[in-house]
C-alpha cells in the first residue's frame, strides 16, 4: 500500500479542532449530463446564452468519496466540485493517518500547519432627480450611472453573490427594509460556520451591499436597487487563514449553482497569521492563489466577478491582493469623489505584467450605511468594487445577450485611460453610458459621440466610435463660434481618445466629424 506522509511544522493537540482541505483523482466514473450537476434552471440558461458547456468540473463531488472520508471519522464542511475535493474537520488530528487507506485521495492540505500532503501527487423607481440618492449621488453619476438608471437599467433581473465578512443588521436596518418587502434577498449562507444566518457576523458585507442596494429616498440609494441578493459568509474576520480561500471557493461555486450573474467580492488574501501560508508577489499571477483560480474558474462559468484591490498601496506590501490578480475579472482600485486616486488603492501590475486593477469607481470617503442605521462614509477598494458590481448588473440587464467577456471589455473600454492605463488606476474610471452603446452597436458604421467628464475641470477624453477610423477632425468652440482646437485624427481602434486643452471655466461646443456625418457635444468646464 502506498503511504500518505504529513509533515506538521506546529505541535498539534489531540483536543482541538483541526481543519484539512482533501483533493480526489476523480469524479467517480460520474456521466456529464444536465441531471448529474447541480446547477438552477438559471444558471444552465445562463451558460447556454455564452455557449459554456457543462463538463466535468460541473458534476459534483463523488458522494462516495465523501462518505468513505466520513466513515473515518471526520466532518463534512464544504465541498467544491470545480476543485474535486471537500474541507473537514477532526479533534484528532492522528486520524488524518487513516487517509493513506484511500486510493482516490490525492492532497491533504492542512490548514493549521500550512503542511501538503501529495500521495501521487498531483420596485422600480420612480423618482430619477439627482436628489433622489442623496449622498450616493457622486459615486454613481461618477461613472455615468444616473444615466442608466434613467434609461431604466437599475439591474433587475440580476443576480448579484455578495461574498464576504458578514452581513450585521442587513434584517434590521432601514436601508435594506424595501429589499427584504420586495423579495430581492435571496438567501444567504455562513460558509466559516455552516449556517444560514449571516446577520450576526461582522458589518463589513453590511457596508459593501450598501453600496449597491440601499434604498433610501433622499439619502442614499446604490447603484443596483432593483437587483436581487445572496449574502454568503466566506471570511472569518477574528484571524486570517488560507482555508478562507477555500470557503470563498465553495461560495463562489454556491453562486454559480444558483444562477448568480455577479460576484462582488471585497476581500483580498495576502499574508496569513501562518506565515508559511503567506502569498508573495510572484504569487499573483492569476494562476497560483486558490482564490484566484476559483476567480478565474467562475468567469468561465459564465460570471462576472468584481474584486477589489486590496488597501496595501502605502504600505509595504504595496500591490494587489489575490483573488485581484486574477485574469477574466475585473479588479477595482479606489478614488476619491474628484476623481484622484487615493494613496491607499493598491498598484498593479500583476506578477506576469498584465494591466491591473481593471477600472477603478470612488473608494475614498464612500457613502456606506452604519450599523448605527444612518449614513456615513468610509475608505477601500471594498466600496469601489461593489459600486462597480451595481453599475455593472444595469449594464449587462441593458445587454442580456452579450457574454460576461463582451460586458467586461466594453467596461474597460470606456474608462478615461484605457489607451494609457497605468498601475495605479488601471484603465480608469469607466463610463458606463459609453460602455452600453459599444454594446449596443448594431451597426458599425454609425458612429457616436461622448464626452467623458462632463462637467470637467481641466481636461477631458473623447471617445468616439467609427468602423473606419480614417478622415475624422474635430473642433471645439466657445459660445460665440470661435474655433479653439481642432485635430485630424487616425486611428485603428474602435475607441478614439482625443485629448482636450485646458480651458476656462465656461460652456464649449464639441464637434466631430466623420465622413459626412457631424456629431456635436456640449461641455461644461468647472474649476
Amino acid at each position: 500500500m502506498r503511504s500518505l506522509i504529513l509533515i506538521f511544522l506546529l505541535p498539534l493537540s489531540l483536543s482541538a479542532q483541526h481543519k484539512y482541505w482533501i483533493s480526489f483523482s476523480d469524479k467517480g466514473g460520474q456521466i456529464i449530463n444536465t441531471t448529474e450537476v447541480s446547477l438552477s434552471e438559471r444558471a444552465l440558461e445562463r451558460r447556454n446564452r455564452q455557449n459554456i458547456a457543462v463538463s466535468v468540473s460541473d458534476l459534483p463531488v463523488y458522494t462516495d468519496y465523501i462518505q468513505a472520508v466520513k466513515n473515518l471519522g471526520f466532518k463534512v464542511l464544504n465541498r467544491s466540485r470545480w476543485f474535486n475535493g471537500i474541507m473537514v474537520s477532526t479533534n484528532d488530528s492522528i486520524l488524518v493517518n487513516s487517509l493513506a487507506s484511500l486510493p482516490f485521495v490525492t492532497d491533504v492540505y492542512n490548514f493549521q500547519t500550512h503542511s501538503k500532503s501529495n500521495a501521487r501527487l498531483s420596485n422600480k423607481l420612480e423618482v430619477i432627480e439627482s436628489s433622489f440618492y442623496g449622498d450616493g449621488f457622486r459615486q454613481l453619476d461618477m461613472l455615468n450611472g444616473h444615466d442608466m438608471h434613467q434609461l431604466g437599467f437599475q439591474g433587475e433581473g440580476m443576480h448579484i453573490a455578495v461574498l464576504d465578512a458578514g452581513f450585521r443588521k442587513v434584517d434590521e436596518l432601514a436601508a435594506f427594509e424595501l429589499l427584504f418587502e420586495n423579495n430581492q434577498i435571496l438567501g444567504s449562507w455562513d460558509f466559516v460556520a455552516q449556517e444560514n444566518s449571516v446577520y450576526e457576523d461582522h458589518s463589513h458585507g453590511m457596508a459593501v451591499l450598501s453600496t449597491i442596494g440601499a434604498r433610501l429616498e433622499g439619502e442614499f440609494v446604490g447603484t443596483a436597487p432593483q437587483a436581487k441578493f445572496w449574502l454568503l459568509r466566506t471570511e472569518d474576520a477574528a484571524s486570517e487563514n488560507l482555508i478562507e480561500e477555500y470557503n470563498w471557493l465553495c461560495a463562489a461555486e454556491f453562486a454559480d449553482s444558483v444562477g448568480a450573474d455577479i460576484i462582488n467580492s471585497s476581500l483580498g488574501y495576502t499574508t496569513f497569521d501562518i506565515a508559511e501560508q503567506n502569498h508573495t508577489y510572484a504569487d499573483l499571477d492569476g494562476r497560483t492563489t486558490p482564490i484566484s483560480k476559483a476567480a478565474v474558474m467562475a468567469s468561465r462559468k459564465g460570471m462576472i466577478v468584481c474584486s477589489s484591490a486590496g488597501n496595501y498601496g502605502n504600505n509595504s506590501w504595496h500591490y494587489l491582493g489575490a483573488p485581484a490578480d486574477a485574469d477574466s475579472i475585473l479588479s477595482v482600485g479606489a478614488v476619491y469623489a474628484d476623481e484622484s486616486p487615493t494613496s491607499f488603492s493598491s498598484f498593479g501590475p500583476s506578477a506576469d505584467n498584465r494591466v491591473k486593477p481593471s477600472v477603478s469607481a470612488q473608494g475614498g470617503n464612500t457613502t456606506v450605511y452604519s450599523t448605527g442605521d444612518y449614513v456615513t462614509t468610509s475608505n477601500g477598494t471594498s466600496f469601489s468594487s461593489p459600486i462597480i458590481a451595481g453599475m455593472t448588473a444595469c449594464l449587462w440587464q441593458a445587454n442580456p445577450d452579450k457574454t460576461n467577456t463582451e460586458v467586461m471589455n466594453a467596461i474597460m473600454q470606456s474608462a478615461h485611460l484605457y489607451n494609457t492605463p497605468d498601475d495605479q488606476l488601471g484603465y480608469g474610471i469607466p463610463n458606463y453610458t459609453l460602455a452600453n452603446a459599444l454594446l449596443s452597436i448594431e451597426d458599425e458604421t454609425h458612429p457616436f459621440l461622448s464626452v467623458y467628464p462632463n462637467p470637467l475641470k481641466n481636461y477631458s477624453q473623447l471617445y468616439a466610435f467609427v468602423a473606419n477610423a480614417e478622415n475624422i477632425t474635430y473642433g471645439l468652440y466657445n459660445l460665440e463660434g470661435k474655433l479653439l482646437a481642432y485635430q485630424e485624427v487616425s486611428s485603428s481602434s474602435r475607441i478614439i481618445q482625443i485629448d482636450i486643452p485646458q480651458l476656462s471655466v465656461g460652456v464649449y461646443l464639441l464637434e466631430l466629424l466623420v465622413g459626412e456625418e457631424r456629431l456635436q457635444e456640449r461641455i461644461v468646464v468647472t474649476q
